[in-house]
């Protein structure tokens, strides 16, 4: 395991399998990427040890599966904040199930279902 000091509290590891996690004062954090570079491809943006990225999802993994989290909660407004390389769906509003112009869950075989604040919509 390498450790760097950046300075300023902020240190990089990479750990024996490759992966790379930055961290300040202890907790993951990184403004200019993802705090954890998987090596398989995998990547997590955190702020302050918790997930959050506002110009982008905040994991990507590298089958193409994506998830937008803001301040550790599922949650985007302007799409799904799950969206599977299989082709499903889900819509979050901070940490829950919601979608008022649509179903919340759609699953790539036509199945949909719908939610506000979490409760399904029958």
């Amino acid at each position: 395991m390498e450790i760097i000091d950046l300075g300023n509290g902020v240190e990089c590891e990479t750990d024996d399998y490759g992966n790379k996690h930055w961290y300040l004062n202890g907790k993951y954090h990184r403004t200019d990427g993802p705090a954890i570079e998987f090596a398989n491809g995998d990547k997590s943006w955190y702020l302050n040890g918790k997930r959050h990225r506002t110009d982008g999802p905040a994991i990507e993994y590298a089958n193409g599966d994506k998830e937008w989290w803001l301040n550790d909660k599922l949650h985007r407004t302007d799409g799904p904040a799950i969206e599977y390389a299989n082709g499903n769906k889900y819509w979050y509003i901070n940490g829950k199930r919601h979608r008022t112009d649509g179903p919340a869950v759609e699953f790539a075989d036509g199945r949909k279902y719908w939610y506000i604040n979490d409760e399904h919509c029958t």
